[in-house]
């Protein structure tokens, strides 16, 4: 039996292309296949870098029959590399399947690391994040929503969400009257042109943005719950 091919997690840009690693790229071109979640966006950095690479799409509808095939490919001997449209992947994005799949068969799974969202609004938020959850999209229904929001008010360290254009505003407004008016980040549209962060209170944050251009995707950082301070003894 020959050899098995190595499944490569690889970090791409978030917007900037300049944003890749050499090994990155290495990766890419060497690679037998390519999974990515949009052919569009992989194209657009194939075509920047001169990359031509098979090109398979994977999605939450598609990912479990897909990873078969691939990990079939890999025991083969085949070389895959996995991205996602932006970052790394896996991290609210598809190919946490594939990873597990290939685990269980006993492929060897490389990380190829990078850009990541998560860990470039924390390291310019000002906000002490040595501790930190990151939880994501919210769910898309309002009570959910909500839901989740209250789960997440005691936590006593800084929480990471991501959010659409759409609910942005929307998704601020729970988060005042949930959480309260706690220090708050948001960038959006990270590392491209029209970037942009609102520091402040959330009620600041939510008066910025509802005068700006809604664009792209929104990455927000909320502090934690603080500890209540022991009254004063005056005895």
């Amino acid at each position: 039996m020959g050899l098995q091919g190595t499944l490569y997690v690889v970090a791409t840009p978030i917007g900037n292309l300049g944003d890749i690693t050499f090994r990155a790229i290495e990766v890419l071109k060497e690679a037998d296949i390519v999974v990515a979640e949009s052919t569009a966006r992989a194209m657009k950095l194939f075509s920047h870098y001169g990359i031509k690479k098979t090109i398979v799409t994977v999605s939450s509808y598609n990912e479990e029959r897909r990873s078969a095939n691939l990990v079939k490919g890999l025991k083969a001997g085949k070389n895959v590399a996995l991205i996602t449209s932006a970052g790394t992947p896996c991290i609210s994005d598809p190919g946490s399947v594939l990873v597990s799949r290939c685990i269980e068969a006993g492929i060897d799974v490389c990380p190829v690391p990078g850009p990541s969202a998560v860990a470039s609004l924390v390291s310019v938020s000002g906000l002490f994040a040595d501790r930190f959850l990151f939880y994501g999209f919210l769910p898309l229904k309002k009570g959910k929503r909500k839901k989740a929001l209250q789960e997440l008010s005691e936590f006593p360290y800084p929480v990471v969400l991501y959010e659409s254009p759409r609910r942005i505003e929307e998704t601020l407004g729970f988060i005042l009257d949930i959480l309260g008016d706690r220090r708050i980040v948001v960038v959006k549209e990270m590392t491209k042109l029209y970037e942009r962060a609102y520091r402040g209170s959330v009620r600041e944050v939510i008066d910025l943005i509802a005068a700006d251009e809604k664009l792209g995707e929104y990455a927000l950082i909320v502090a934690g719950k603080e500890k209540a301070r022991p009254a004063p003894d005056f005895r």
